[in-house]
């Protein structure tokens, strides 16, 4: 993360003597946006799940809500969005193959093939991110297996349910991350059984209008507090090696800033801008333990300054979050950066209660609010968390992880016109070199909404931004085979298949099916 430099200006010191005084050591300069447009975020939506029938749980909600749900038995209703075809996949990798033959080989070997699965969705059209996984779904025995397997033993096989992209049905199943051949942290449904339905006569009833969103209240302390007299020698070498403290996370030489700060610490402990910087040297290394305690010596000794709040909110959340990472990877037998942190594990209370200090103490203190708004998700109050996010904006219009955060956190809700709004706001705003990511949200909420045209435009300026962008190019691709443009169709798919980029992984069966579809249209 970006640190803050700290000059000191040495003022004025008075004789020294036993007692308490004020205390004049200058805090840091607040890291606020200047120069930048002011920009109105969009109006905050409900964030009200709709309603779903007596003992089904809601698409939505289990995407949402899902967590506390994990290795339970839920029943839901939705539409069938996408069937794994595996004939198709064969087809792509064995170009030269007859259909017969694909099905020949798969009846002789079924390993061949993935676990059969589909995703539903609240509507047809549900795009496929928004629609969940339905995992482990029985396949019909092979013509081997009829001719080799007890009579008992195929009257004992699951019946297969048939389904079809388009239909409404309903699906029991135990709701987790992880099935027999596939992970997804964001939830899964392994199957069950499964029964035909009928739709809905009318859509649900949209939410009630938002209310209004109220952080809750918290004391804060608006003037410094008086210090024990220093020395005046003692605070001065003592802030010189604060200086060079600060010169050194500059020429980010962290570790020499570390040593001048403890230095400084160590000759007084007063020194609350020793602490500070000390805290951000840790911080700029990602070590958040430390920086924690650094920073909370910090705000003890000045609870006024909002930076001193910001930087011990900030090391707050994320040593928790390294805290939670570590006990997920050892729980899970995995290197911590391949987990997939729990929210719902997390204890946040500090680091919320520390970061509405900053943001009251210092209202334009944007990474303030950018954090604050990341507590909240992880929280599950999204409403609180849009608020936050549109603050950052507000206060820092350039930045873009902040329309990010915001624009995930509406389409994860379905609210596409409000996550359209935000990303526009931001490829307005944001240098064009940055605008990759925001471009590409753009296109998806187009997609959602059904505009074509707008959505091949804004993945094509996606790809501009950044040529490797392949969920942009996977996206534009479905797009193009959608229009009847099979040649650019299959350019942008083939590109995701040859692509090592893990973002990739869940994309390649679906672009497979597609390829295998304009290989049968070209011939």
């Amino acid at each position: 993360m970006r640190i803050t430099a700290v000059v000191v200006v040495l003022l004025a010191t008075p004789a020294f003597a036993d007692k308490m005084e004020k205390d004049d050591l200058p805090g840091p300069k607040s890291e606020v946006a200047t120069g930048e447009p002011k920009i109105q975020p969009p109006a905050i939506p409900a964030f009200e799940l709709p309603p779903v029938a007596p003992g089904f749980r809601g698409l939505r909600e289990l995407r949402v809500r899902g967590r506390p749900l994990i290795g339970t038995e839920v029943k839901v209703k939705g539409y069938v969005t996408w069937v794994y075809d595996c004939a198709a996949a064969l087809a792509l990798v064995n170009p030269e193959a007859t259909h017969a033959q694909v099905m020949l080989s798969i009846d002789e070997d079924p390993a061949l093939c993935e676990t059969p699965k589909f995703y539903l969705g609240e509507s047809k059209d549900t795009s496929r991110e928004s629609s969940i996984w339905v995992m482990d779904v029985p396949r019909a025995p092979t013509k081997a297996e009829r001719q080799k397997l007890p009579k008992a033993e195929l009257k004992a096989w699951p019946a297969v349910p048939r389904v079809a992209v388009g239909d409404y049905v309903a699906v029991t199943g135990i709701w987790g991350t992880q099935a027999a051949h596939d992970s997804n942290p964001d939830g899964l449904l392994i199957y069950k059984s499964f029964e035909r339905a009928t739709p809905p006569a009318a859509a649900p009833p949209p939410s009630a209008p938002a209310r209004a969103v109220k952080d809750p209240e918290i004391a804060i302390v608006t003037s410094a507090p008086m210090r024990k007299s220093i020395a005046p020698d003692v605070r001065n070498e003592s802030v010189d090696h604060v200086n060079a403290c600060n010169k050194a996370i500059v020429a980010k030489r962290y570790d020499a800033a570390l040593a001048e700060c403890k230095t400084a610490a160590n000759l007084w402990d007063g020194n609350h801008l020793a602490w500070y910087a000390w805290a951000s040297a840790h911080m700029a290394k990602s070590e958040w333990r430390p920086a924690k305690v650094a920073s909370e010596r910090a705000v003890a000794l000045r609870p006024d300054l909002a930076m001193y709040q910001l930087y011990y909110g900030i090391s707050l959340y994320e040593a928790e979050r390294e805290r939670v990472r570590d006990e997920q990877a050892a729980r899970e037998h995995k290197k911590p950066q391949d987990v997939v942190i729990n929210p719902t594990l997390l204890r946040l209370d500090a680091a919320r209660d520390a970061l509405l200090r900053a943001v009251k103490l210092g209202p334009e203190l944007w990474r303030a609010h950018f954090y604050l708004g990341r507590v909240y998700r992880d929280l599950d109050d999204p409403r609180r968390a849009a608020q936050q996010f549109s603050q950052t904006i507000a206060a820092h219009s350039t930045y873009r992880f902040g329309y990010v955060a915001l624009i995930e956190l509406y389409r994860l809700w379905d609210y596409t016109d409000q996550a359209l709004a935000v990303a526009l706001l931001g490829t307005a705003n944001v240098p064009s070199a940055e605008s990759s990511e925001l471009w590409f949200q753009a296109g998806m909420a187009y997609d959602a909404k059904h505009a074509d045209d707008s959505a091949l435009d804004a993945f094509t300026r996606a790809i501009a931004a950044n040529p490797d962008d392949v969920n942009a190019k996977f996206q534009r691709g479905q797009l193009y085979f959608r229009r009847g443009q099979l040649a650019s169709a299959r350019s942008d798919l083939e590109e995701v298949t040859r692509s090592s980029d893990p973002k990739a992984a869940s994309a390649k069966p679906l672009a497979s099916q597609l390829l295998a579809q304009i290989t049968q249209r070209q011939h």
